[in-house]
């Protein structure tokens, strides 16, 4: 009898214990929920005694099961090129996983080391590292969501040379708080943008870097880049918008890599560019590759210009090797004119374009354009991509015509003279014995050069 007393009496104890302290249950079948900075989730019957929220967290005391406080970050991927980096490092890191269902839409992830290319099956990849960014091209557009933890501490170690900077915070930064003041920075671009950070002609058209972004960062030396802490007052950056088209030149392919050009304002103010004045860059077939508008002589500038897209089978830029010409557009009169320029020797490529090239203009001179007619020849090469199998077809075959192919790298591998071919004809290529990549077949005539990629399996 004494035994059953003594239990009623623990019972009672243990149920008063639980009024006082007015535990709650959860919920009876699990949940989960997910805010602007914050997702958790919880799982059948976890009592909770008490409950505090702070600005980015929830901790609960009690008998339950420990919470998993992830972040989950949407990437809103445009259709062509840009680049994408995440401040959450995912759960689940796989590639393969991460842009299975998007398939369809993605055509390469690149990171400065690796690719993952879905249609021909290669990923050397493997997993997603919160430390770099990417380079990406998609089909259409598309979004991706990222669920991790977040990175603590924000930092990113950047080595000599080139690398594509993430950006490890929700409310990103601009250039000044990253990069001012350090001595190792050369030059930070956009991927698939004209805007720079160039401090050593303090060009800054590149002013924030934005949360799930990517930037081509040039460093003198291994350093290393910590982001600021974010606040609720915080405001995030705008997407950054490409700027209209109000030349008579050819709209721009923004391709992953460029080459920059500098245009110092001693420059500008020695020669006849006027406000308003666009700078074009020209490849030596006549495409328009790059292009800014003068809003302030006194200012320096710079031009992108972009590269030939390397998954395709046309030429939408500039390829190693060529030479970058330029013109101007004056919109007050409509009159174009070449533009002469003397480059910089101090720089490392001095006007020949290069993939990340860096040149800048030590004199420049204004003539007015005699640009004579081009002589109009339509080409195709088909199929491509192919096997090494193809066909170059064009719709006149001048005599003189010379055709050299090429590596992505600009090394000659061969040359062709087709000789005396009836118009609208082919000219075969055999060509199974060359490994899988990318090649260009070059065909000169009448002193211009016209670029045909070539895709092999």
């Amino acid at each position: 009898m004494k035994t059953i007393v003594s239990l009623l009496i623990t019972i009672a104890v243990i149920a008063f214990s639980l009024n006082t302290f007015a535990q709650q249950i959860i919920a009876t079948s699990g949940g989960y929920f997910e805010g602007e900075n914050i997702s958790m989730s919880w799982t059948l019957g976890e009592p909770v005694i008490e409950t505090f929220a702070g600005d980015d967290i929830i901790l609960t005391q009690g008998f339950q099961q420990t919470y998993n406080f992830y972040l989950s970050q949407v990437l809103n991927i445009p259709a062509g090129w840009s680049g994408i980096s995440s401040y959450v490092d995912p759960v689940k890191k796989e590639i393969e996983d991460i842009f299975g269902v998007q398939e369809t839409n993605l055509i390469i992830l690149a990171s400065m080391s690796g690719f993952y290319y879905p249609a021909v099956g290669v990923n050397t990849i493997v997993d997603w590292d919160y430390q770099t960014g990417y380079t990406i091209k998609a089909a259409n557009d598309f979004n991706v969501t990222l669920t991790g933890t977040r990175i603590d501490p924000p930092m990113v170690n950047l080595a000599a040379g080139w690398n594509l900077l993430p950006v490890l915070t929700s409310c990103g930064a601009t250039t000044a708080e990253v990069f001012g003041g350090m001595s190792t920075v050369q030059i930070v671009k956009e991927v698939a943008g004209p805007n720079v950070y160039w401090p050593l002609f303090g060009i800054g058209t590149l002013e924030t870097l934005q949360a799930g972004k990517a930037y081509f960062v040039l460093m003198t030396a291994d350093d290393s880049v910590t982001y600021p802490s974010c606040s609720k007052s915080t405001p995030l950056a705008n997407q950054t918008q490409k700027p209209l088209n109000l030349t008579p030149w050819n709209d721009l392919n923004y391709t992953s890599t460029s080459h920059s050009i500098a245009f110092p304002s001693q420059v500008l103010l020695r020669s006849d560019i006027q406000q308003g004045d666009y700078i074009g860059a020209f490849t030596p077939s006549g495409l328009c590759a790059g292009r800014t508008q003068i809003t302030d002589v006194s200012s320096n500038v710079a031009v992108v210009a972009f590269s030939t897209d390397g998954t395709t089978g046309e030429v939408e830029g500039f390829m190693p090797g060529e030479l970058l010409q330029f013109r101007v557009f004056r919109t007050g009169t409509n009159e174009e004119m070449q533009m002469e320029l003397e480059f910089d020797p101090s720089m490392p490529n001095m006007g020949i374009f290069e993939n990340h090239g860096l040149s800048a203009a030590r004199g420049v001179s204004l003539n007015p354009s005699s640009f004579s007619e081009t002589y109009k020849i339509i080409s195709t090469v088909y199929p491509n991509p192919s096997h090494g199998h193809f066909s170059l077809n064009m719709s006149t075959w001048p005599a003189d015509l010379q055709i050299v192919l090429v590596d992505t790298r600009g090394q000659t591998l061969d040359s062709f003279v087709p000789g005396e071919i009836p118009d609208g004809s082919a000219y075969q290529f055999e060509m199974e014995q060359l490994p899988k990549g990318i090649y260009i077949l070059k065909i000169i005539y009448k002193n211009t050069i016209d670029n045909k990629k070539i895709i092999i399996h």
